[in-house]
């Protein structure tokens, strides 16, 4: 508009009006019908030509009408107010919820779980500058005046919905919408087929239902785009199975010709010739296609993967494996206190490749020798320092003390064993894996474990103060805990805080971690007097963790005292063994930050059951009783 100002501008529109149509009126007035018709087109044109001026200068510094966001209206907005109104549907999405539903049961079943959030949740924000200059921009393009004329015409008539400039995170929305796909899945189950006590057992194939998630987080984006709440009921898409049955004579059959295949195994150190039920072993049960079908039928065949597992479960008689040196922290720093060892296993690859051959070859009893490989250990004092272990960064401890004497040397042992422990970027670390075999070959004596709701002496009894201990460096650390179990009652060795125990038992349950920091992770042990302590070294990347104050809930007080017959203590003498406990449940939140943002929240709920107490009554008529002392 040349620099003039909206009212300079109306005021010409209003001065050339009337000259305009005076015109117009008087070529109307011709009486020559051509001049006429020429008349009414052009009056035609001038009347439209007005109309869009008018609408244009109606809108020459405000938003056009009809363009909206859901169902929010920005028309005649000015820049100002149209940013104003933006932080404003922003600010009110943060406390709209979105519900996430699953489809109807088909029969009621008492009731359906349901996933409810909101925007934050997912760190949903909205870049308002950006978003009122594209809502603003709206038939002003640069790049068309044509565009331009077109949206401004479109405006006048049709709504126009536009998206807010949004960002989100993916991973977190897909983790909201896996957690109640993962309730309500269906999925199919391909055939299958596995070998039990030496005897074929088949599984029939089954069709399923499972969930679109892309489509749900398509559906959720929608709801936030539009600055809306509400509930999504979500739809499941069927799942076929494309591994079926077929015939089972056929693959028993089949298995059975498999079986009678011979072999020998040959390693520098020993040979094995193995029976009928190891060459089975060696056997898989896979899809093969059937011609002119999409579907395949499960069939038996020696696999990659059967021969590579029977290698590994042989390997303590094939493979000296590496060892990497024992590392400790010596005044703050990094030390070798064992050295590594170069190993010798076998090529799992190539080995298996050759007894695959020999398999399915026509030689009657093939011979194959293992091809093995030399393995180097990692570590070596060269690249110590690109390890990342450089300092403490995580601490916890615990006390033990009036503990029996084979608790106390379970605990020294479990923590020994722990020692020196090395998780790399990445790893999860497993305890029960660590601590591996429990019982007297591995130095453990028997002590008092709880089991099947009695308390019964077993080799290792007291290892959960070992766990605990580790439990709670994690927390320290600020490291994701990926498992941990809660004791069936309250254990006063671990107590304050109520909830910050974590029971272990060979094979399950187990307290697993990840290293999700830059570096390596070395845990140092000790046991100081009555007390462990677990130290983790390794690279801080900032973050830390807080915990809650434990929130306890439905205390429930122990019943009577009760009494199980032992022959360790001479006959109608009693021991007790454990205080009696109440019933509770107690809530932690555990939240580790890194530079202001949350980067892991996790909810620890222990559910302890009520727990009188426990006493030991002696049946041993052989051992003398028990003097009292003298008073």
């Amino acid at each position: 508009m040349g620099g003039e100002t909206k009212k300079t501008v109306w005021g010409r529109v209003v001065g050339l009006a009337p000259r305009s149509l005076g015109g117009v009126v008087g070529l109307y007035k011709s009486t020559k019908p051509a001049i006429k018709y020429g008349a009414w087109s052009l009056s035609v044109v001038a009347v439209l030509a007005l109309a869009y001026l008018f609408f244009s200068l109606s809108y020459l510094d405000r938003v056009y009408p009809n363009v909206v966001i859901g169902s929010n209206q920005f028309q005649g907005m000015t820049r100002d107010q149209l940013t104003s109104k933006l932080t404003e549907l922003t600010t009110a999405q943060g406390e709209q919820k979105i519900i996430l539903r699953p489809p109807p049961p088909k029969e009621a079943d008492g009731g359906e779980e349901t996933l409810e959030f909101i925007s934050k949740d997912i760190d949903w924000q909205v870049d308002v500058e950006t978003t009122a200059n594209q809502i603003f921009s709206y038939g002003r393009e640069d790049s068309s005046r044509l565009t331009s004329f077109f949206h401004q015409l479109r405006s006048a008539f049709i709504k126009t919905h536009l998206d807010p400039v949004s960002n989100y995170d993916k991973d977190l929305l897909a983790v909201k919408v896996s957690q109640i796909a993962d309730k309500i899945n269906d999925p199919a189950i391909n055939a299958s087929s596995e070998l039990i006590s030496d005897k074929l057992v088949t599984t029939t194939e089954k069709s399923g239902e499972i969930v679109d998630e892309a489509k749900v987080a398509s559906q959720v984006l929608a709801f936030l785009n539009s600055f809306t709440g509400g509930t999504i009921t979500i739809e499941k898409t069927l799942d076929t199975p494309t591994i079926v049955l077929g015939n089972v004579d056929e693959l028993t059959a089949k298995l059975d010709g498999l079986s009678e295949r011979q072999l020998t195994l040959k390693w520098a150190t020993g040979n094995k010739k193995l029976n009928r039920k190891e060459i089975r072993q060696l056997v898989g049960f896979v899809g093969e296609t059937v011609e002119g079908s999409k579907t395949q039928v499960l069939s038996a065949k020696f696999t990659t993967e059967e021969v590579q597992n029977y290698l590994t479960s042989i390997n303590d008689q094939t493979d000296s494996p590496a060892a990497e040196p024992q590392l400790v922290i010596k005044d703050g720093v990094l030390t070798i206190v064992k050295a590594s060892k170069t190993g010798t296993v076998v090529d799992l690859n190539v080995s298996a490749e050759a007894i695959l051959a020999a398999l399915n070859g026509s030689e009657v009893s093939p011979t194959i020798e293992l091809t093995m490989k030399t393995q180097t250990p990692t570590i070596n004092e060269a690249n110590l320092a690109s390890l990342g272990i450089k300092e403490r960064i995580g601490y916890g401890e615990t006390s033990f003390a009036g503990s029996p004497a084979n608790r106390r040397h379970n605990i020294t042992n479990g923590v020994s064993i722990l020692q020196s422990a090395l998780i790399k970027p990445g790893e999860t670390f497993s305890t029960i894996a660590k601590l591996g075999a429990i019982d007297n070959t591995t130095g453990y004596l028997p002590e008092l474990v709880i089991k099947e709701n009695r308390t019964t002496p077993e080799f290792g009894g007291g290892l959960c103060q070992v766990s605990t201990t580790l439990f709670r460096a994690i927390l320290n650390a600020g490291l994701p805990v990926t498992e941990r179990k809660n004791h069936s009652y309250r254990v006063s060795y671990y107590e304050p805080p109520v909830g910050l125990d974590a029971t272990i038992y060979f094979p399950k349950p187990d307290l697993k971690f990840v290293n999700d920091t830059p570096g390596y992770i070395l845990i140092q042990g000790r046991v100081v007097g009555s007390k462990v302590q677990f130290e983790f070294w390794g690279t801080s990347d900032g973050r830390t963790s807080s915990i809650t104050a434990p929130i306890v809930s439905n205390i429930i007080q122990p019943g009577e005292p009760i009494y199980a017959d032992t022959d360790t203590l001479p006959k109608g003498e009693q021991k007790q063994i454990e205080k009696p406990h109440a019933g509770a449940t107690a809530v932690v939140t555990y939240t580790v930050t890194r530079a202001g943002q949350i980067i892991n929240k996790q909810v620890f709920k222990s559910v302890y059951k009520v727990w009188p107490a426990r006493f030991l009554v002696g049946t041993n008529e052989s051992l003398p009783p028990t003097v009292p002392p003298t008073p």
